[in-house]
């Protein structure tokens, strides 16, 4: 067959036709386009129809009427799932908008609630009532510029196309970037059956910004190992006073705070309430310890209703921070820590930076009772060297103190045996900035041998009265005349062992063998040395509150002779004790007064203290 011949047998080609060739099938399709949609069903009617029925192309054609009508059908069903007719109030328009567009929390905003009756009928008995925010400030409610009541709404009767608005001005306090939401509800009548319907509506926004404006100042260089004292301004940058005001600071790693104004609470800074423009400063000081290149310092305001905070627009700053200029550390000579005694502490410096150091101060500090001030500095007046420090220069200085003897009750607290002591430098960091800097060495603890304060006195009588002694007052020469004799240890801060407590009684004076001790056994008595002794294996502290009383009274006699008429003998002398402080191991001791016959302080003995004939 000719090429001419097939092309036009293909174009008389039928829609269920089987063309031999693929140009046959080619100009089949060409002159009957529609074939490319019928091909799918010609294929479906060949392997599932021909053959198979009588009337083939009758069946055909009924089952594809039949799934087009089902296709129909579900098509228009699952229309009409999502088609939803409009309620009567749909066709009421509600909009809703706030001026200005940027909401700042603590600044006053108005929300514009416009409405038009689009129905087919008036609107009768119109209210509307709108729930606000927590703690949303409201100034104002206007309908039509009027004046209303900001509570329930009355609106009236709005005719078919009537249109208002309702402006609502007040102030939100609430968290920037956070939400915030209005919920309103419009009721009304209408129909001739007087319907009760009602149209709801709930509008957020979210505040960009706030009011409330945070600023640091810290010091011009932040130089590591030292203290730092920042300011923190706040200010109401609006024309609406401000709640209660709090603070969360986040301090940077490496740094301690030591105090501030206010105190930190439950970690937060409790600022009170803030007139509109005004200003106010929180002041804070800390130490920086090891820090690498920069500190970041973050603070998190927040307006306070009672326990809910509403974040405000966090402040961050950040400062570099050079190394210490000037490089300090400090010995003490561990064992001339005595009380009463002069310490020596011995501090080197050496300036590390590339700039010098002028009028320098160094020393040291501490927080111990022992010392009578909080820091000890010595400058160019003892050492001109501390005039100027030049980069790479080194030297020590030596700085003197003494310590106090003893302590009150009051002073007493944990851990006082140890002596906290820290070297400090003071000084100006180049020539033309002017700095002064505080720099602190390496914190170092000693312990305090304790002290040891020994009362010794001699009574006749009590303070209430009481006579204790016998015999005649004043003594007379050849008489007997009996007193007490009182020992009472105090003022330790450590436990004590192996502990001698002893006095010497002069010639005409005798022990009795009466006495009273409060721990361990009695007094003995050497009647060739004369001395009496009392003996401890342990005394614990007797410095705290709680401390058991550590007391030995034991009665003495004295018959005066003749050489001794006019004079106010000795009872008992050379007092002394003894042991070793078992926290520093080292030994202690202390003198007691010795007593005479002379008694200012005794009721009974005041001026009756000279030996008569």
């Amino acid at each position: 067959m000719s090429l001419k011949e097939k092309i036009t047998r293909r174009l008389a080609c039928n829609s269920v036709g089987r063309p031999e060739s693929v140009i046959g099938r080619t100009f089949c399709l060409l002159s009957h386009p529609g074939k490319i949609f019928l091909a799918p069903f010609a294929h479906w009617f060949r392997h599932h129809y021909q053959g198979h029925y009588r009337f083939e192309r009758i069946v055909f054609v009924i089952d594809l009427l039949l799934i087009g009508i089902a296709i129909g059908l579900g098509s228009i069903a699952l229309l009409l799932s999502f088609y939803k007719p409009l309620s009567f109030a749909d066709q009421i328009a509600y909009d809703v908008s706030v001026a200005p567009r940027e909401i700042i929390s603590g600044a006053p905003s108005t929300l514009i609630i416009r409405y038009t009756n689009e129905t087919n009928e008036e609107l009768h008995n119109v209210t509307l009532t709108v729930k606000y925010p927590e703690h949303f400030l409201l100034q104002e409610v206007l309908s039509e510029e009027e004046i209303v009541d900001e509570g329930v709404i009355s609106l009236g009767t709005i005719p078919v196309g009537g249109t208002g608005s309702i402006k609502i001005t007040g102030v939100i306090f609430g968290d920037v970037g956070g939400e915030q939401t209005f919920q309103s509800k419009m009721t009304f009548v209408h129909g001739e059956n007087k319907e009760i319907g009602y149209k709801t509506s709930e509008h957020t926004f979210s505040p960009s910004g706030s009011t409330l404006h945070l600023s640091l100042s810290l010091p011009e260089q932040l130089i590591a190992y030292q203290e730092v004292s920042g300011a923190i301004t706040y200010e109401n940058t609006g024309i609406i006073d401000f709640p209660t005001i709090s603070v969360v600071p986040q301090w940077p790693d490496g740094f301690s705070l030591s105090s501030s104004n206010p105190l930190l609470e439950n970690g937060r800074f409790s600022l009170p309430s803030i007139q509109a423009g005004e200003k106010g400063e929180m002041t804070f000081t800390g130490y920086l310890g090891e820090i690498e290149n920069e500190v970041s310092f973050i603070f998190s305001p927040s307006f306070t209703f009672g326990n809910t905070h509403y974040a405000q627009e966090t402040l961050k700053q950040t400062s570099p921070v050079l190394p210490p200029q000037l490089s300090i550390n400090h010995t003490i000579d561990r064992d001339s820590l005595r009380p009463g005694s002069e310490v020596n502490i011995t501090i080197h410096y050496e300036n590390i930076g590339e700039s010098s150091l002028t009028n320098v101060q160094i020393g040291f500090e501490t927080e111990s009772p022992f010392f009578t001030e909080k820091n000890y500095l010595v400058d160019q007046t003892t050492y001109p060297e501390l005039t100027e420090i030049l980069p790479g220069q080194s030297g020590d200085v030596i700085v003197k103190t003494k310590t106090r003897s003893s302590l009150m009750q009051s002073e007493a607290r944990e851990e006082i045996s140890t002596v906290k002591t820290q070297a400090i430098a003071i000084y100006v960091l180049g020539e033309n900035t002017g700095q002064t800097i505080l720099n602190k060495g390496t914190l170092i603890s000693s312990l305090m041998t304790t002290p040891l304060v020994l009362e010794s006195f001699a009574r006749y009588s009590l303070p209430s009265g009481d006579q204790l002694g016998r015999g005649p007052l004043p003594p007379q020469v050849g008489a007997e005349t009996k007193y007490w004799i009182f020992w009472h240890v105090t003022g330790t801060i450590n436990p004590l062992s192996t502990i001698e407590l002893s006095g010497i009684l002069p010639e005409n004076v005798r022990f009795t063998g009466r006495q009273t001790v409060s721990q361990n056994g009695g007094v003995s008595y050497d009647e060739v040395t004369r001395t009496i002794t009392w003996t401890s294996d342990r005394l614990l502290p007797t410095l705290f509150a709680d401390s058991t009383v550590v007391g030995i009274a034991f009665e003495v006699g004295i018959t005066p002779t003749e050489d001794q008429i006019g004079s106010s003998p000795y009872l008992i002398n050379d007092i002394q004790i003894t042991g070793v402080d078992e926290t520093t191991g080292l030994f202690v001791s202390a003198g007691g007064a010795s007593a005479t016959t002379n008694l200012p302080a005794d009721l009974l003995a005041t001026g009756k203290g000279i030996i008569l004939e």
